[in-house]
């Protein structure tokens, strides 16, 4: 309900600093073309984000709740889409905003589950400096609210007889108790971020990220991520 709450207000609030930001983008002089004069300026950025799950420790259980499987450090991949909008502090200290969405889930367990990043924000503040006018590579440090979408389903698994009970096929399902019910058992983590911007054409730019999105302290589960963006300074 909080992570709602405050994702609604982050919408609002984004939307206000870009129609600000694009009025006042009139009357601010045009910076040359090519320029390494960043400060004042800001940027908005659309694209698309590679998710990497890893160190999911995965428990079946039982109808009674007894283990049946247990796999470590599963790993997930999953795809979303964000949007970015920034600012330069100096010519090479900036902070931005962003917002991102999942858009295809991944399934773990032989079908057993079905987890996706449904949504996330960040704040990141960090250093930028051109190597060449058409590439700059920048360094990002941040904070990340995050929520998942978890999905169990009852599927069923033959278990090997122990001497006492035969063998038997039986249903299981993902444990909400071994393994978060919600996958995270927080909504907060620090993130950091390496990319690299190549100038396509004045103001036009293609970035490449890599990255971990989160570390989630109560499961230990980590998301590193790939992102790919086209941005506009203004």
């Amino acid at each position: 309900m909080l992570f709602r709450a405050f994702r609604k207000y982050a919408f609002v609030a984004i939307s206000l600093i870009l129609i600000s930001s694009v009025a006042n983008a009139q009357n601010r002089p045009k910076v040359p073309e090519l320029s390494l004069q960043k400060a004042d300026l800001s940027y908005f950025a659309v694209g698309t984000n590679f998710n990497k799950f890893k160190s999911i420790d995965f428990y079946l259980v039982n109808s009674v709740g007894s283990t049946i499987a247990f796999t470590p450090a599963t790993k997930a991949h999953t795809y979303g889409a964000s949007f970015v909008y920034g600012t330069y502090i100096t010519n090479h200290i900036k902070t931005e905003i962003r917002y991102g969405q999942g858009v295809q889930h991944d399934t773990l367990g032989q079908g057993s589950m079905d987890v996706n990043l449904g949504d996330w924000f960040n704040w990141y503040i960090g250093a930028a400096y051109p190597l060449i006018d058409y590439a700059t590579p920048y360094f990002q440090f941040g904070l990340t609210f995050y929520n998942a979408e978890v999905t169990r389903y009852v599927t069923r698994r033959f278990v090997l007889g122990d001497g006492t009970n035969p063998d038997s096929v039986q249903p299981v399902i993902p444990s909400t108790t071994q393994m978060e019910e919600k996958l995270f058992a927080d909504t907060f983590s620090t993130s950091w971020l390496v990319g690299v911007d190549f100038n396509v054409y004045k103001d036009l730019y293609w970035t490449w990220e890599y990255g971990r999105l989160l570390n989630d302290a109560g499961s230990g589960i980590k998301v590193y991520q790939l992102n790919s963006y086209f941005k506009f300074e203004f």
